[in-house]
């Protein structure tokens, strides 16, 4: 999933070490330009965005963000609060009727939630080492440094956090898909990434060996990673945080032989430094990953083709794969560790695609899921630009956003659509529908 940029939250010596580590494959990043977007002056202009006006845009957009990513890990933090079973014995919340009760009673604080927000709080000041209260105590240290103002402040996040949750999941479902879309591209930004991602990228890539069985992948962009910390329903707490996408991806071009590790270099690009600073340290030790998939029940069934992706996964990075110490009834779950050599396939750089672009050598495969949803449609054309700049001629575009407008502006950079293919994850009974995402494949031409 999706994450942004600024303020540095982490300790300092941390900050430094990651700061060598990050010198030593940087890449700089260049702001985009009104001239880098000629075959979409039109579509701008037409949103009032022009020569004049882009730079003073691009720079709104840019702090606009940095603020959508604070929110965004407030978010997690709220919704950890409200779920986790690590940090107290007080039953979990589900959100969605936390932000019930929060509307239904005058916008006032249920007793509950204030009641694990205190907890919570109370966890951060302790000397727990749980990962995730130990990712949280940075957090609300470096947002909150008046310890007599965190109570408060995280209620007013909470209040901030439950009107998201209420509006999306009372109001803008009865409205439709597009109010749904609409508040997406003005809530903080994610950091949720969850293996059923992978699934999607595996399909896609799949297709492209089938398109293009003699095709060879050497350098790989990947656009927000994100961070398994604390989504907003159904948090599973059985390993510490993980950026999964880069691990999958990597082991399904392995896997696919649409890439060798000896000639092969994967980026991960994230908004959030949070993100970026965990991929540098994986660099350096490759984590031991969790994989837990979604959970089945009575009426919600995994599809045969995922079960046989989730047990295929890992065997082009690892060599076996151990139970996790507590299983979580009703859910896959493996864990592995990727072999050192993977880990060097690696490494990190911070973009805001909207912005800016890495410099560099182009890239044959850019990946970005669960994103773009995010941005709304002239942060969109902005996106693909900057996409399409990165990508090598022939190379390839990869990602899962449906929407139409998508269709016109990647053509208008050079991004020849090429297959769409709808992914069924699992069954669910008491829906009108499965449980499905797609996956979009362009092909930049060649002049």
């Amino acid at each position: 999933m999706f994450t942004y940029n600024n303020p540095v939250y982490l300790r300092a010596a941390f900050c430094a070490f990651a700061s060598v580590i990050a010198l030593q494959t940087s890449t700089r990043t260049i702001p985009i330009t009104w001239q880098e977007v000629a075959p979409l002056h039109d579509r701008l202009e037409a949103r009032g965005i022009t020569s004049a006006t882009f730079a003073g845009y691009v720079d709104r957009v840019r702090s606009d963000n940095a603020r959508r990513v604070r929110e965004g890990d407030l978010d997690h933090l709220i919704f950890y609060a409200l779920q986790s079973t690590h940090f107290t014995k007080l039953p979990p919340i589900e959100p969605a009727l936390s932000a019930k009760a929060l509307v239904d009673t005058g916008n006032r604080i249920p007793p509950d939630a204030r009641a694990r927000i205190r907890e919570l709080l109370n966890a951060i000041e302790s000397s727990s080492t749980d990962p995730r209260v130990t990712y949280f105590r940075a957090l609300v240290h470096a947002t909150f440094p008046n310890a007599n103002a965190r109570e408060d402040a995280l209620v007013d996040e909470y209040r901030r956090a439950m009107k998201f949750v209420y509006n999306k999941e009372f109001v803008a479902q009865r409205a439709g898909a597009g109010a749904v879309a609409d508040l997406y591209r003005a809530r903080g930004l994610s950091t949720d990434t969850a293996v059923e991602a992978g699934f999607v990228v595996y399909n896609g890539l799949g297709i492209l060996k089938s398109l293009d069985p003699a095709r060879r992948i050497r350098r790989v962009l990947i656009v927000g990673p994100g961070l398994d910390l604390a989504p907003r329903t159904g948090l599973v707490e059985d390993g510490p945080p993980e950026s999964y996408q880069p691990w999958a991806v990597i082991d399904a071009l392995v896997s696919l032989d649409l890439s060798r590790l000896s000639d092969l270099t994967v980026v991960g690009a994230d908004i959030n430094p949070r993100v970026v600073d965990h991929l540098v340290r994986a660099r350096t030790g490759p984590p031991l990953l969790t994989l837990v998939s979604i959970g089945e029940s009575a009426s919600v069934h995994l599809t045969d083709e995922y079960r046989a992706y989730f047990n295929h996964i890992g065997t082009g990075i690892a060599d076996g794969f151990t139970p996790p110490r507590s299983p979580v009834s009703g859910h896959l779950f493996k864990t592995l560790r990727p072999h050192a050599d993977v880990a060097q396939a690696l490494s990190a750089e911070e973009l805001d695609l909207v912005t800016a672009r890495l410099s560099g050598p182009p890239f044959d495969l850019i990946i970005a899921t669960n994103i773009l949803p995010y941005f709304d449609d002239p942060q969109l054309m902005l996106a693909t630009s900057n996409v399409a700049a990165m990508l090598a001629p022939d190379g390839i575009f990869l990602h899962n956003e449906p929407r139409p407008v998508l269709g016109d502006i990647t053509e208008a950079v050079g991004l020849h659509f090429e297959q769409l293919r709808r992914v069924t994850i699992a069954t669910v009974s008491s829906a009108t529908a499965p449980l499905t995402d797609v996956v979009m494949l362009h092909r930049k031409k060649v002049q």
